[in-house]
């Protein structure tokens, strides 16, 4: 049985080094600088949510997320996802933003990660809607 429970403020902080480990695997191919104590902050703060995915026994997986006013409407944001075993609790983390994402007012769901998301969250609808490119200054 795959739990995803979103946790905030003291709640997360007191599971923070098992989300912490994630947002760091989650970093290494996110495009912009990382940095594990600003998001403590902003998660202990409440500015973030974290959301653990639990097996029953331990952490499967972990993502923060926050809301931001988009053009066209208010998104709730991905901002770090990882885990392991990603085939037995992605189904049901997609269904849980979508909870979220509703009990906020949200109009849309957004993702900011590696070419890997964008494979598998296909198959649930998600579509790009932007690319961030990048080229070495020699």
């Amino acid at each position: 049985m795959i739990e995803v429970k979103p946790l905030v403020g003291e709640h997360a902080m007191i599971l923070w080094e098992q989300f912490a480990q994630y947002f760091e695997k989650a970093a290494l191919e996110h495009p912009q600088k990382f940095d594990l104590e600003e998001l403590r902050g902003q998660v202990a703060r409440g500015d973030v949510m974290t959301i653990g995915i639990f097996d029953g026994v331990s952490m499967l997986a972990g993502a923060a997320v926050e809301l931001y006013e988009a053009r066209d409407g208010l998104t709730l944001h991905v901002r770090y996802m990882a885990g392991d075993h990603m085939e037995m609790w992605l189904e049901e983390m997609q269904a849980r933003l979508v909870e979220i994402a509703r009990a906020y007012g949200c109009r849309w769901l957004s993702l900011t990660g590696r070419q890997g998301w964008r494979r598998e969250l296909a198959k649930m609808g998600w579509n790009p809607i932007a690319i961030q490119l990048r080229c070495e200054v020699h």
